[in-house]
């Protein structure tokens, strides 16, 4: 049996059920559910939100940019489309599907696309400050160009 062979490194709780707060209930979601968050032109955003991290979903079209900027959350990232030029720490590297990148905190850094576009996962520890407030300016910024 597979548990027998792991050592250990899988081992938990002897219940399949644990008690859980209501401020962080498990569940299953679909990417394609999550609703896009437009941050800059041509720059979007599908976060998801967790207590000690958070990922985000990152859509970028063809000659879009993500401004240098620098944060005290870690964050390490992953292509998974598509290809762009990220900016870390003042170098610059054409990085594609398949590529990692690791940001520590306060480290400067970019993104920009040109001919094609690209989608990449970002990890944040603990969850990015003020990223909960940013999607909701640019949702507000969505419904009021709407009307």
């Amino acid at each position: 049996m597979a548990e027998e062979n792991a050592g250990g490194y899988f081992k938990g709780p002897a219940s399949r059920v644990v008690e859980v707060s209501d401020e962080q209930l498990p569940q299953f979601l679909q990417i394609d559910q999550l609703p896009i968050n437009m941050v800059s032109a041509g720059v979007g955003l599908k976060p998801v939100f967790g207590s000690n991290l958070m990922l985000s979903f990152v859509y970028m079209k063809p000659h879009s940019e993500a401004s240098l900027h620098a944060h005290p959350e870690e964050q390490i990232g992953l292509v998974l489309e598509g290809e762009y030029e990220f900016e870390l720490n003042g170098v610059r590297k054409m990085i594609g599907k398949g590529d990692v990148y690791i940001v520590p905190p306060n480290v400067p850094h970019g993104a920009y696309t040109y001919e094609k576009s690209c989608v990449a996962l970002d990890i944040f520890a603990p969850p990015r400050t003020g990223y909960k407030e940013m999607i909701a300016a640019a949702r507000k910024v969505m419904q009021f160009d709407g009307e």
